[in-house]
Protein backbone atom coordinates (compact mmCIF):
# COMPACT_ATOMS: atom_id res chain seq x y z
CA UNK A 1 0.00 0.00 0.00
CA UNK A 2 1.32 3.60 -0.22
CA UNK A 3 2.15 5.99 2.70
CA UNK A 4 -0.10 8.33 1.07
CA UNK A 5 -3.77 9.54 3.58
CA UNK A 6 -4.09 13.20 2.08
CA UNK A 7 -5.31 13.05 -1.92
CA UNK A 8 -5.21 16.89 -2.56
CA UNK A 9 -3.05 19.34 -0.84
CA UNK A 10 -1.32 23.07 -1.77
CA UNK A 11 1.29 22.42 1.31
CA UNK A 12 4.70 21.37 0.02
CA UNK A 13 6.39 21.14 3.01
CA UNK A 14 5.21 18.02 4.03
CA UNK A 15 7.68 14.30 4.16
CA UNK A 16 7.72 13.13 0.64
CA UNK A 17 5.16 10.22 -0.83
CA UNK A 18 2.53 11.12 2.02
CA UNK A 19 0.33 13.78 -0.30
CA UNK A 20 -0.66 13.87 -3.49
CA UNK A 21 0.32 18.45 -3.83
CA UNK A 22 -1.77 20.17 -6.54
CA UNK A 23 0.23 22.45 -9.14
CA UNK A 24 -0.42 25.14 -11.55
CA UNK A 25 0.60 23.04 -14.45
CA UNK A 26 2.48 25.99 -15.59
CA UNK A 27 4.79 26.17 -12.89
CA UNK A 28 5.12 22.49 -12.18
CA UNK A 29 8.81 21.68 -10.92
CA UNK A 30 8.90 18.27 -9.77
CA UNK A 31 10.91 16.97 -6.36
CA UNK A 32 12.62 13.45 -5.96
CA UNK A 33 9.78 11.58 -3.85
CA UNK A 34 6.43 14.09 -4.28
CA UNK A 35 3.67 12.64 -5.73
CA UNK A 36 1.20 15.48 -7.87
CA UNK A 37 -1.88 16.22 -9.27
CA UNK A 38 -1.32 18.94 -12.46
CA UNK A 39 -3.57 21.30 -13.84
CA UNK A 40 -5.20 25.28 -14.26
CA UNK A 41 -7.51 26.07 -11.58
CA UNK A 42 -10.92 27.13 -12.97
CA UNK A 43 -10.03 31.02 -11.28
CA UNK A 44 -7.27 31.13 -13.43
CA UNK A 45 -9.58 30.58 -16.57
CA UNK A 46 -9.18 34.21 -17.97
CA UNK A 47 -5.38 34.07 -17.98
CA UNK A 48 -4.73 31.22 -19.77
CA UNK A 49 -2.93 31.61 -23.00
CA UNK A 50 -1.69 29.67 -26.24
CA UNK A 51 0.72 27.28 -25.15
CA UNK A 52 -0.98 26.68 -21.71
CA UNK A 53 -2.53 23.87 -22.68
CA UNK A 54 0.69 21.99 -24.24
CA UNK A 55 2.32 22.53 -21.07
CA UNK A 56 -0.75 20.02 -19.07
CA UNK A 57 -0.23 17.79 -22.41
CA UNK A 58 3.57 17.69 -21.75
CA UNK A 59 3.22 17.01 -18.10
CA UNK A 60 0.19 13.96 -17.92
CA UNK A 61 1.90 11.57 -18.54
CA UNK A 62 4.91 12.46 -15.98
CA UNK A 63 5.60 9.18 -13.47
CA UNK A 64 5.17 11.38 -10.32
CA UNK A 65 1.98 12.62 -11.87
CA UNK A 66 -0.75 10.49 -10.29
CA UNK A 67 -3.86 12.91 -11.24
CA UNK A 68 -5.25 15.87 -13.63
CA UNK A 69 -6.13 18.98 -12.11
CA UNK A 70 -7.25 20.56 -10.20
CA UNK A 71 -10.30 21.97 -12.87
CA UNK A 72 -13.89 22.43 -12.61
CA UNK A 73 -16.47 24.98 -12.12
CA UNK A 74 -17.39 28.03 -9.62
CA UNK A 75 -20.30 29.95 -9.72
CA UNK A 76 -19.13 32.13 -7.15
CA UNK A 77 -15.28 33.48 -8.60
CA UNK A 78 -15.72 32.72 -12.05
CA UNK A 79 -19.24 33.71 -13.73
CA UNK A 80 -18.00 33.31 -17.69
CA UNK A 81 -19.57 29.28 -17.27
CA UNK A 82 -18.58 28.50 -20.81
CA UNK A 83 -14.68 29.03 -20.50
CA UNK A 84 -14.74 27.14 -17.41
CA UNK A 85 -16.59 24.55 -19.12
CA UNK A 86 -14.05 24.53 -22.47
CA UNK A 87 -11.10 24.58 -19.67
CA UNK A 88 -12.72 21.73 -17.98
CA UNK A 89 -13.13 19.57 -21.39
CA UNK A 90 -8.77 20.12 -22.28
CA UNK A 91 -8.13 18.46 -18.89
CA UNK A 92 -10.80 15.45 -19.28
CA UNK A 93 -9.61 14.46 -22.75
CA UNK A 94 -6.53 14.44 -21.36
CA UNK A 95 -7.24 12.64 -17.96
CA UNK A 96 -9.24 10.06 -20.54
CA UNK A 97 -5.94 9.54 -22.68
CA UNK A 98 -3.52 9.23 -19.92
CA UNK A 99 -6.09 6.98 -17.60
CA UNK A 100 -5.61 9.40 -14.79
CA UNK A 101 -8.34 10.66 -11.84
CA UNK A 102 -9.46 14.23 -12.47
CA UNK A 103 -10.14 16.46 -9.43
CA UNK A 104 -12.25 18.17 -9.25
CA UNK A 105 -12.96 22.02 -7.93
CA UNK A 106 -17.13 22.47 -7.42
CA UNK A 107 -18.33 25.63 -5.81
CA UNK A 108 -22.58 25.91 -6.33
CA UNK A 109 -21.95 24.01 -9.46
CA UNK A 110 -23.00 20.18 -9.57
CA UNK A 111 -25.49 20.67 -12.02
CA UNK A 112 -22.61 22.08 -14.57
CA UNK A 113 -20.10 18.82 -13.46
CA UNK A 114 -23.30 16.20 -14.07
CA UNK A 115 -23.61 18.42 -17.68
CA UNK A 116 -20.42 18.09 -18.31
CA UNK A 117 -19.42 14.58 -17.45
CA UNK A 118 -22.22 13.62 -19.75
CA UNK A 119 -22.25 15.71 -22.67
CA UNK A 120 -18.20 14.55 -22.72
CA UNK A 121 -18.63 11.38 -22.48
CA UNK A 122 -16.49 10.20 -19.79
CA UNK A 123 -15.65 7.14 -18.27
CA UNK A 124 -12.56 8.06 -15.85
CA UNK A 125 -12.71 9.09 -12.14
CA UNK A 126 -13.23 11.94 -11.19
CA UNK A 127 -12.92 13.51 -7.54
CA UNK A 128 -14.53 16.38 -6.06
CA UNK A 129 -12.36 17.77 -3.52
CA UNK A 130 -13.05 19.54 -0.51
CA UNK A 131 -17.17 18.55 -0.68
CA UNK A 132 -19.38 20.14 1.34
CA UNK A 133 -22.53 20.03 -0.47
CA UNK A 134 -26.03 17.42 1.58
CA UNK A 135 -26.55 15.01 0.87
CA UNK A 136 -28.74 15.38 -1.59
CA UNK A 137 -26.32 16.51 -3.57
CA UNK A 138 -23.79 13.79 -2.83
CA UNK A 139 -26.39 11.01 -3.58
CA UNK A 140 -26.77 12.65 -7.25
CA UNK A 141 -22.83 12.71 -7.93
CA UNK A 142 -22.26 9.56 -6.27
CA UNK A 143 -25.11 7.79 -8.53
CA UNK A 144 -23.08 9.31 -11.70
CA UNK A 145 -20.07 7.21 -10.64
CA UNK A 146 -17.97 9.97 -8.53
CA UNK A 147 -15.49 10.25 -6.00
CA UNK A 148 -16.40 12.60 -2.93
CA UNK A 149 -12.81 13.91 -0.88
CA UNK A 150 -13.95 15.39 2.20
CA UNK A 151 -11.49 17.85 4.12
CA UNK A 152 -11.26 20.52 7.66
CA UNK A 153 -15.46 21.53 6.78
CA UNK A 154 -18.00 18.76 5.56
CA UNK A 155 -21.86 18.22 6.09
CA UNK A 156 -21.79 15.13 8.80
CA UNK A 157 -25.27 13.67 7.65
CA UNK A 158 -23.20 13.84 4.24
CA UNK A 159 -19.85 12.10 5.39
CA UNK A 160 -22.12 9.32 6.65
CA UNK A 161 -23.82 8.78 3.92
CA UNK A 162 -20.98 8.24 1.52
CA UNK A 163 -19.65 5.03 0.69
CA UNK A 164 -16.44 4.21 2.44
CA UNK A 165 -15.02 2.91 -1.09
CA UNK A 166 -15.82 6.46 -2.67
CA UNK A 167 -14.59 8.34 -0.02
CA UNK A 168 -11.20 10.59 0.15
CA UNK A 169 -9.76 12.73 2.82
CA UNK A 170 -7.68 15.42 2.35
CA UNK A 171 -5.87 19.01 3.61
CA UNK A 172 -6.08 21.47 0.45
CA UNK A 173 -4.89 24.70 2.11
CA UNK A 174 -6.34 23.77 6.05
CA UNK A 175 -4.01 24.98 8.90
CA UNK A 176 -4.39 21.37 10.04
CA UNK A 177 -2.80 18.64 9.26
CA UNK A 178 -4.46 15.16 7.73
CA UNK A 179 -4.36 13.45 10.89
CA UNK A 180 -6.47 15.90 12.38
CA UNK A 181 -8.89 15.48 9.89
CA UNK A 182 -8.68 11.52 10.19
CA UNK A 183 -9.16 11.95 13.62
CA UNK A 184 -12.60 14.27 13.31
CA UNK A 185 -14.17 12.02 10.74
CA UNK A 186 -13.47 8.66 12.58
CA UNK A 187 -14.88 10.34 15.43
CA UNK A 188 -18.22 11.37 12.89
CA UNK A 189 -18.24 8.10 11.65
CA UNK A 190 -17.91 6.58 14.69
CA UNK A 191 -15.08 3.96 13.79
CA UNK A 192 -11.33 3.34 14.67
CA UNK A 193 -9.03 5.59 13.05
CA UNK A 194 -6.62 3.22 12.07
CA UNK A 195 -9.28 1.19 10.42
CA UNK A 196 -10.54 4.30 8.64
CA UNK A 197 -6.99 4.85 7.66
CA UNK A 198 -6.81 0.87 5.89
CA UNK A 199 -10.29 1.92 4.18
CA UNK A 200 -8.99 4.89 2.80
CA UNK A 201 -5.77 3.06 1.54
CA UNK A 202 -7.64 1.08 0.36
CA UNK A 203 -8.75 3.45 -2.39
CA UNK A 204 -5.88 5.35 -2.83
CA UNK A 205 -4.07 2.68 -4.19
CA UNK A 206 -6.99 1.02 -6.75
CA UNK A 207 -7.76 4.72 -7.83
CA UNK A 208 -4.28 6.31 -8.04
CA UNK A 209 -2.54 3.05 -8.79
CA UNK A 210 -4.73 0.79 -9.79
CA UNK A 211 -3.83 -1.81 -7.57
CA UNK A 212 -6.87 -4.26 -6.87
Amino acid sequence: MSDILDIHTHHTDGAPGEAIISMDVRFFTPQPGYWYSVGIHPWEVLKVQEGDMASLLEHVSHPQVLAIGETGFDRLRVPDMQAQFELMKQHVMQAEVAVKPLIIHMVKAADMVLKARKMLGARGTWIIHGFRGKPQEAEQLLKAGLYLSFGEHYNVDTLRATPLDRLFLETDEATCGIQFIYNKVAADLEMDVETLKEEVKKNIDRIFFKKK
